[in-house]
């Protein structure tokens, strides 16, 4: 079988030097934000004979274009290509010992104004995409406008001694538009409405090279409050949403209510969005990219659907793929089929079908199940369980279940619940 190879080709203002680099070369890192930042490309180079410190030393404003090339990737014959666009040359740094030149690259505009050139502008009677066009036109890029909100026409909104990438970025952060410039084109998206997409693939536990996990104990919020000052009777005024004891409480800038209320559903999806998230390496693929969803599978209660946050990919040795994730849903059909699958390879469900259709059944059957599978990786074969209340004193040592007092009470609420609990204490007994 044919040698999987993942490799870079690089053109340096408009000229191919894949070849000319093949020597220098150590490694190549592209990252793909899914919003709040330019796509970038970096560069690490052997400097032995310190040429790219003298005549091959970079010029500040250069042009890279980038592809990533797999060939024989998942299956001989199987070749694929990330194209990863066009980066003008930010920053190079040199180190020692040994020699290294670092060269790096962002998705910018070639037109340095849009990055560079603090403006003063008040725009009035104006909608975030209208501005978005006019900026765009003015660094000679594409603008793709993909939101299907009602637009809100904007009263009054001043840009003050900021670049237009700093204005238009805060300006869609205000009201929660999602915003990035690669591959010379600007497009603003809605991320609510990305998440709500189907997951575009599945990574399982085995895929994973090493991963963490945070959540924060203090929940999501379920709605908030933003104070103005109204612009024309200098009062005070409110906006809420939502309810319950989890309230954001947020002031700022508002034309209306109706911007008020904008501005809120942002924030209080903005802080929602990070409320738990999840950092792995795989081995690289590229068929991902930023603001995809996938399904995180194997890692019991930790499983489920993810918004891809960020990708950096990696070839040097290798190719590897960093992701950054944020959760979206932690009980999904992907995660319940691979943890009825897993128990029934190891023998503990006889009927994986009819677990995945019951799971909803009962309150926590899905976490159990979920759990279950994390925690049985080989079934031990046990059989001295023979009763639940036996079963239940062996999860909750197993660490399997937390409240053997609510399971013992629920047993009978779904048929044959009781015997997966016995046959899975089983698994875990030698």
């Amino acid at each position: 079988m044919k040698t999987r190879r993942a490799t870079i080709d690089l053109t340096w203002n408009g000229a191919a030097v894949t070849t000319k680099l093949k020597d220098f070369l150590l490694s190549a890192t592209y990252t793909d934000p899914a919003c709040g930042e330019a796509d970038s490309l970096e560069l690490s180079l052997r400097n032995n004979g310190l040429q790219w410190s003298t005549a091959w030393k970079p010029q500040k404003g250069d042009s890279l274009y980038g592809e990533i090339h797999l060939e024989h990737w998942d299956k001989e014959g199987d070749s694929r290509t990330l194209p990863l666009g066009q980066f003008i040359l930010d920053s190079y740094s040199f180190s020692g010992f040994p020699q290294t030149a670092t060269i790096q690259g962002v998705s910018t505009p070639a037109d340095g104004g849009f990055a560079g050139t603090k403006r003063d502008k008040v725009w009035e009677q104006v909608t975030v995409e209208e501005i978005g066009k006019e900026i765009a036109s003015r660094a000679g890029i594409r603008f793709i406008w993909d939101v299907e909100a009602v637009p809100l026409v904007l009263i009054s909104v001043e840009q003050s001694q900021q670049t237009d990438a700093e204005f238009y970025q805060s300006l869609c952060e205000d009201y929660g538009y999602a915003f990035k410039v690669y591959a010379q084109k600007m497009v603003v998206y809605d991320r609510e409405e990305y998440k709500k997409r189907d997951s575009v693939g599945t990574i399982s536990v085995e895929e994973l090279q090493d991963y963490s996990w945070t959540t924060s104990l203090a929940g999501t919020y379920t709605g908030g409050q933003y104070s103005y000052t109204d612009p024309y009777t200098e009062q005070t005024i409110t906006a809420t949403l939502g309810g319950g004891t989890r309230l954001l409480v947020v002031s700022g800038e508002a034309s209306s209510q109706a911007d008020a209320q904008r501005k809120l559903q942002a924030a209080i999806d903005e802080a929602n969005h990070s409320a738990t998230t999840a950092s792995i390496t795989i081995m690289g693929n590229a068929k991902l990219v930023a603001s995809q969803c996938i399904d995180l599978v194997g890692l019991g209660l930790l499983s489920g659907k993810y918004f891809i946050d960020s990708i950096t990919h990696t070839i040097g040795s290798g190719y590897t793929m960093g992701l950054e994730l944020s959760l979206v849903d932690n009980m999904t059909d992907a995660a319940l089929q691979d943890a009825v699958t897993r128990l029934s390879l190891v023998g503990v469900m006889a009927s994986p079908d009819y677990w995945l259709i019951h799971a909803k059944d009962l309150p926590y059957l899905d976490g159990l199940i979920l759990s279950l599978s994390a925690i049985i990786r080989t079934n031990q074969g046990g059989s001295s369980v023979t009763t639940l209340s036996e079963a239940l004193s062996v999860l909750a040592a197993k660490g399997a279940i937390n409240s053997p007092d609510y399971w013992s009470a629920n047993a009978s609420a779904v048929p044959w619940l009781d015997t997966l609990l016995i046959s899975a204490a089983n698994a875990l007994t030698p």
